[in-house]
């Protein structure tokens, strides 16, 4: 009787090993159009985003397009390497490991950030999407979740999935704090598309995340009260930037149409940088 006993057992494990998957999943990384999955490498961390099959169609070219763009070229800091398709996992994405996860959460485990840390992860934000606008590519979903902190906390921008490429389409916008309504409420994002000005209010938006450590209306929540978000972005009754430690001014300017493109973003972040510099050196 001890044979079939060990037979049966034998026949359940082997079961058991053929459903867990040859690739773990990284925790919480089960997103609404993605999972992320830890590939096993000696030299680089390298992680495979695999696009959910409902969305692959649309999500997937456009990410791999926006990666091999950026690939031609030297990449600043602030973007994850590109490492092409996977040959085993269904529309995967082989990109650089951020081992920290993403700043938004990094933020709400209670973390945070000194100055220092700041301006780095600011300059490297708009280093990073000035260098995909001038290559044509405009993400069109810029906020803390889409910023990811590698174990030396060095920031890099992902999720590209739903960039516009050279004036395309974008099959995914900003959340309703970082989208851009005009004073006589047009959804500009929805009526005009993805534009560098739409950019810069959400990065705007993104930075006081960053910097506060919260957001512009954290009693509001999307998207029970997106209503009174856009009538506050409508109405421009945006929280006072002044309170923030470093770059009140830079987010103002973002939330205003004060700048033009993120070059001058990242010269007014670099410039602010320089000036606390130099004020430490006197004091």
């Amino acid at each position: 009787m001890l044979w079939p006993f060990l037979g049966c057992m034998a026949l359940f494990c082997t079961l058991l090993q053929l459903n867990q998957p040859k690739y773990p999943t990284l925790l919480d990384s089960s997103g609404h159009t993605s999972t992320i999955y830890r590939l096993p490498n000696q030299t680089i961390p390298l992680v495979c985003k695999s696009v959910h099959p409902h969305f692959a169609d649309l999500l997937l070219p456009v990410e791999q397009a926006a990666y091999e763009q950026f690939s031609a070229h030297d990449l600043p800091p602030g973007l994850l390497s590109y490492h092409g398709i996977h040959d085993e996992i269904s529309n995967g994405i082989v990109l650089e490991f951020a081992e920290l996860g993403n700043l938004h959460d990094w933020l709400l485990d209670g973390n945070v950030p000194t100055k220092d840390m700041l301006y780095k992860w600011t300059y490297q934000a708009a280093e990073a999407l000035e260098f995909a606008h001038k290559l044509g590519v405009l993400h069109s979903d810029i906020h803390c979740l889409n910023f990811f902190l590698t174990k030396t906390l060095d920031l890099k921008v992902g999720d590209w999935g739903g960039a516009s490429i050279d004036g395309g389409q974008s099959h995914c916008s900003y959340r309703y704090s970082h989208r851009l309504f005009g004073v006589d409420g047009a959804d500009i994002p929805a009526e005009k598309g993805i534009s560098k000005a739409t950019e810069i209010f959400a990065l705007g938006t993104a930075f006081y995340v960053m910097i506060s450590g919260k957001e512009p209306w954290p009693e509001l929540k999307e998207p029970r009260d997106r209503l009174e978000i856009r009538e506050r972005i409508v109405n421009r009754q945006f929280p006072d930037p002044g309170g923030l430690k470093i770059l009140g001014d830079v987010v103002a300017k973002c939330w205003s149409g004060g700048f033009d493109s993120m070059t001058e973003i990242r010269r007014a972040i670099e410039d602010e940088r320089d000036r606390d510099i130099k004020k430490l050196e006197h004091d």
